[in-house]
């Protein structure tokens, strides 16, 4: 029995940031149900600007996978009295109603948390907001590029100090709130489980930057203010250096005066240990810049390969600032099978990234070829879903001829 078997989660969202919370718990084994309009979602036109060949007709590509595999899809118009209606038998059929629409669109079509909760009392309503539920910015739209990463701080406190911010991974903010909102739906499954009572989960992309900001945010009472430089950071030996052939590398070497010596030994930089500006922690702290600054032609005498080496030896915390190739090839990825490779429509090999959860009796829903591990087609589950909640094949026909519902005719 897979972690959420039985559980049916109707998902109502578009872009990144709740289909994302939504196929996490489909791989989780939940029955996910995604809600299109009879425009389909927006990011299957949207994903295109990404620099990549995406399919001409309606159909998946990878970006819509990432966010959508292992959904079933009912397409609706909800603007319909008749589909509003579906969609009622639908939601007293789920456990949960998963959403991105702001508050004040969802009052529209009758589908705020009051009301539902009226009307289904067991149902978790569960919604990704830009900026939170109440204030000033509530009702503004938001995206990970403004809400998390620019009104979040996490843009400035990444760039280096006089220059620009640099440009965000697309989805990045939107991927982490996703997780956030699946782990609150999780704990309100719980209690649903116990109680027969449904909650209200809200997660925002704001209030997910600020809380992985915090701990900076705490330490600027102390000095610690961002932007900052690689040169002026918390530490001389928490921080980035170029190799002799260009690449670079980040030290963690925080246990600095258990560290240090070793760090000598395979490094030659003898002077750090006879320079009282370097040779103790706390001299170190006072000595940032100019230790950094010391440090450079150091890295610079040896390539990346043989520093990786010299600092495995000392048993030194580093890594390599790797670029999107090397992660997408990192042998550590695949034997931990956080990565897998697919052949898309367009017949490209692309790589895709697994769910970051691991179960170890009952392994998470696989994203694997074939029905499993794509987004579904617009309204390619519409007929069995209505089918499910009691309409007739007649009444569906009549619904598909008057333009409420439109099923796949194109892959059949």
């Amino acid at each position: 029995m897979a972690q959420l078997e039985g559980i049916r989660v109707v998902d109502l969202s578009t872009f990144i940031a709740g289909p994302s919370c939504g196929r996490v718990l489909a791989n989780y084994g939940a029955e996910v149900i995604k809600v299109e309009s009879p425009k389909g979602d927006d990011f299957r036109v949207i994903a295109r600007s990404y620099k990549y060949p995406a399919p001409k007709e309606d159909g998946h590509d990878y970006g819509l996978d990432g966010l959508n595999a292992n959904k079933r899809d009912l397409c609706i118009n909800l603007k319909d009295p008749k589909g509003q209606e579906a969609f009622g038998k639908l939601l007293a059929s789920a456990n949960v109603f998963l959403t991105n629409n702001r508050v004040q669109a969802l009052k529209k079509l009758g589908l705020d948390y009051e009301t539902l909760h009226e009307k289904y009392p067991h149902l978790i309503h569960a919604s990704i907001l830009g900026y939170g539920e109440v204030g000033p910015l509530k009702d503004k739209p938001g995206f990970d590029y403004t809400a998390y990463f620019s009104r979040g701080g996490v843009a400035l406190s990444i760039m280096e100090k006089d220059t620009a911010p640099g440009v965000p991974i697309s989805g990045f903010g939107d991927f982490y709130a996703g997780i956030a909102l699946a782990s609150g739906i999780l704990a309100a499954l719980y209690r649903q489980a116990r109680t027969g009572e449904g909650e209200r989960v809200t997660v925002s992309l704001l209030d997910t930057a600020v809380y992985g900001i915090s701990w900076m945010m705490g330490a600027m009472e102390y000095g610690s203010i961002l932007p900052t430089s690689r040169k002026q950071t918390n530490s001389a030996t928490a921080t980035t250096y170029k190799t002799k052939d260009g690449r670079w590398l980040q030290l963690a070497m925080l246990q600095y005066d258990t560290q240090l010596p070793r760090f000598v030994k395979v490094s030659g930089a003898d002077f750090l240990l006879d320079d009282p500006r370097f040779n103790t922690y706390e001299a170190m702290l006072q000595n940032i810049p100019v230790m950094v600054e010391a440090l450079e032609p150091v890295f610079a005498q040896f390539t990346l390969s043989e520093w990786v080496d010299k600092l495995t030896e000392a048993d030194i915390p580093f890594e390599i600032v790797q670029t999107m190739e090397e992660v997408a090839t990192d042998e550590q990825n695949w034997a931990n099978d956080y990565i897998y490779k697919k052949t898309t429509p367009d017949g490209k090999n692309v790589y895709y990234a697994r769910t970051p959860v691991f179960f170890t009796e009952r392994p998470a829903i696989k994203d694997e070829e074939g029905r499993i591990g794509r987004c579904p087609y617009l309204g390619e589950d519409s007929v069995k879903i209505l089918e499910e909640i009691g309409y007739s094949s007649n009444e569906i026909a009549d619904m598909e001829r008057e333009g409420v519902i439109i099923q796949d005719h194109k892959h059949d």
